[in-house]
């Protein structure tokens, strides 16, 4: 029994090392009513999204984007968030660092005056999901995202057919205005109230790019019948979400 518990430790302590060196990001949603989503996102673009440059610019963190969830699509009681910032790090040194000191308590500093005095969105059912990102690739600047997530049987598996499946996405992405991927894994929350383990994104330069992607058309057409067989053998309930989101604003990349 110890030597059982000895390698389980030492094959923790391996995996948790290497996930160190690894892309992070948080995905944070939230509920914003319909009759204040344009004073929200216009406060976004004129306020956060300057604070989070700074940051990026100063290094303390990768990247910073608001998304919205396309309108039209569903009935939007079934869907906790309408918004979501993504704030992405380096590191989880990095994604800590700005837990404990966030670009947003900067405010008055930059501005000159507290972000209280800014009228209210009341935003609700906030919620923050701490990603490590396992594979990815960017070609350009997309203008839509499907956020996908589920409970997979193997994740190791799960994250090798991602490779696999981002290698096709990325070979044919001139032609299916792919401009971005990837997969990342989840490490918190981990609880009964959230299933799923693994995460996904789709990054196109158009809507109609996207609607092809969630009808089986554009890049996922040039996936083979084995990969795709794979695929859903390890994700038998499907994906718990999919939500198809546009970009509002982000940063630019760290000159």
């Amino acid at each position: 029994m110890k030597k059982i518990y000895f390698l389980l430790f030492t094959f923790l302590f391996i995996y948790i090392n290497n996930l160190n060196a690894q892309r992070t990001f948080v995905l944070h949603g939230v509920n914003v009513p319909y009759q204040n989503q344009e004073n929200f996102e216009s406060q976004e673009i004129e306020y956060n999204s300057k604070l989070a440059q700074d940051y990026v610019d100063s290094g303390k963190m990768r990247g910073w984007a608001l998304l919205k969830r396309v309108q039209g699509i569903g009935d939007a009681e079934d869907y906790k968030f309408n918004y979501f910032w993504v704030h992405a790090f380096d590191n989880i040194e990095q994604m800590v660092a700005h837990k404990k000191n966030p670009f947003w308590e900067k405010f008055e500093d930059k501005f000159g005056f507290k972000s209280n005095k800014l009228k209210g969105n009341g935003a609700t059912k906030s919620g923050m999901y701490h990603f490590m990102t396992q594979d990815e690739f960017n070609n350009g600047q997309g203008k839509y995202i499907i956020l996908n997530d589920g409970k997979v049987n193997d994740i190791q598996a799960a994250i090798e057919l991602g490779k696999k499946t981002g290698n096709i996405f990325k070979k044919n992405s001139k032609k299916t205005g792919m401009t971005g991927w990837g997969v990342a894994t989840i490490i918190a929350p981990q609880d009964k109230h959230n299933d799923s383990n693994i995460f996904y994104w789709d990054i196109y330069d158009s809507l109609e790019g996207v609607m092809k992607h969630m009808a089986n058309q554009g890049a996922v057409s040039y996936l083979p019948g084995d990969l795709v067989e794979k695929f859903l053998s390890n994700l038998p309930d499907g994906f718990s979400h999919r939500n198809i989101t546009e970009i509002i604003i982000g940063t630019s990349p760290k000159q």
